[in-house]
């Protein structure tokens, strides 16, 4: 099997690719009868995409009301759109937090979270902890900046697999420690150990980061009261910053798809690695998985539908699962923005590319830029999937949670 990955918005290393291998291997590789058969074929285009001549210093840094969070765990979610601010304690709830025993004034909770997250649920929750944390030390040293880990970081776009790898542990880990933060400390440092051994967190200075975690955690037996009024005041900031890089990529992709009724580079990028998992395709007959991410998606509809119908190498091409998740493709199509389209309009609906033979795309309710594609494409499967992050970073979750791939490994 080969498995693609087309990457979206906002990637600007090529290190995000090559560290996903880590989960794509883990869960989708494992359904290759032969060790080792699986290849992994990541494309990088970030470096063609989107550049600011003025670093966007034309977008305004007021605050928006936060909102979202729905499934699992959505406390540690919104907690990673709470910016830097003072951390005040929080009333009490009615309702009971979303982790822990009855939230109690002050922002402790009477069961300690860690105790309380079921024995599958932990790779999800270490996922969410680390994130939360993470993104709470890149704001006190970028706190204009837009902060994702999962785009800004390579290294982290293992942290699926990473997590997985801790969370198999975690009795033996939260055994040698005494406290509930020497625990929720001791459990984050392995994740990084997992990812980059000292070399994350060492990065910019922030070597007490992993301090924060006993202090996330209560905060999270608490919500949702507290959480939201700190999101309010950085939220604007991060989704105005996230706003500008997709609309910057989307143009530069379209302004240069094709040059001289030609393939533009990032269509090349994206037709050599079908090249290739065609070529292994015909010699040994194994299958061709690709998963695409935000407007990766749109590159691949590109290819498939217009550029590989040009190129003899591709004759016969046949993809054998698109996964797409946090995708724009039905958005394009309804703007009739793709190359060679049908001139189609409701209640007609476009085909499947020929190539793909099927076609699962994910959406969670609070991503903004992912979007349904049944009511514009036959043959295509849409599958909620709640990353249980808010309205900032619900885009990217996807590709942090284990239970994702583990998901796209059912559906093969």
């Amino acid at each position: 099997m080969t498995i693609i990955y087309i990457h979206g918005v906002n990637v600007r290393s090529p290190e995000h690719g090559v560290e996903l291998q880590r989960p794509f291997l883990r869960w989708l590789g494992a359904k290759v009868s032969e060790p080792n058969a699986a290849q992994y074929e990541p494309v990088y285009w970030g470096d063609l995409a989107s550049d600011f001549r003025w670093k966007l210093a034309s977008r305004p840094r007021t605050a928006l009301l936060g909102q979202g969070g729905t499934a699992g765990f959505e406390s540690l979610g919104q907690l990673r759109e709470a910016g830097t601010g003072a951390f005040e304690p929080a009333p009490a709830v009615d309702d009971g937090p979303v982790l822990g025993g009855p939230a109690v004034a002050g922002g402790a909770s009477v069961t300690p979270p860690l105790s309380s997250v079921p024995a599958d649920k932990r790779a999800d929750f270490l996922a969410d902890l680390y994130l939360a944390v993470r993104t709470r030390a890149r704001r006190s040293q970028q706190p204009a900046g837009y902060v994702d880990p999962i785009a800004d970081e390579p290294r982290a776009a293992g942290l699926a697999a990473a997590a997985a790898d801790v969370a198999a542990r975690w009795d033996a880990i939260v055994a040698q420690e005494q406290s509930e933060d020497a625990r929720a400390q001791a459990l984050l440092a392995a994740v990084d150990n997992e990812l980059a051994g000292d070399a994350l967190v060492g990065m910019g200075g922030w070597s007490d980061w992993t301090e924060w975690a006993g202090e996330v955690l209560r905060r999270a037996a608490a919500l949702p009261g507290d959480a939201l009024s700190t999101v309010a005041a950085e939220l604007r900031p991060t989704i105005n910053a996230f706003v500008a890089n997709f609309v910057g990529d989307v143009f530069s992709y379209l302004d240069r798809r094709e040059q001289g009724g030609q393939p533009g580079e990032i269509p090349r990028r994206v037709l050599a690695a079908l090249k290739r998992a065609h070529q292994r395709k015909q010699q040994t007959g194994e299958k061709i998985v690709v998963l695409t991410h935000s407007m990766g998606g749109q590159l691949l509809y590109d290819a498939v539908t217009y550029f590989a119908r040009q190129d003899p190498a591709l004759a016969g091409l046949e993809i054998d699962h698109w996964f797409s998740c946090g995708s724009q493709v039905s958005l394009f199509a309804e703007l009739g923005l793709f190359k060679g389209q049908p001139d189609l309009r409701a209640p007609d609906q476009l085909s499947r590319p020929a190539a793909v033979r099927g076609w699962t795309n994910y959406y969670d309710g609070n991503d903004l830029f992912g979007f349904v594609m049944a009511p514009v494409f036959k043959g295509v499967v849409d599958r909620d999937y709640s990353t249980g992050y808010g309205l900032a970073f619900a885009h990217t979750g996807y590709l942090a949670r284990p239970s994702f791939f583990q998901e796209l490994a059912t559906r093969l």
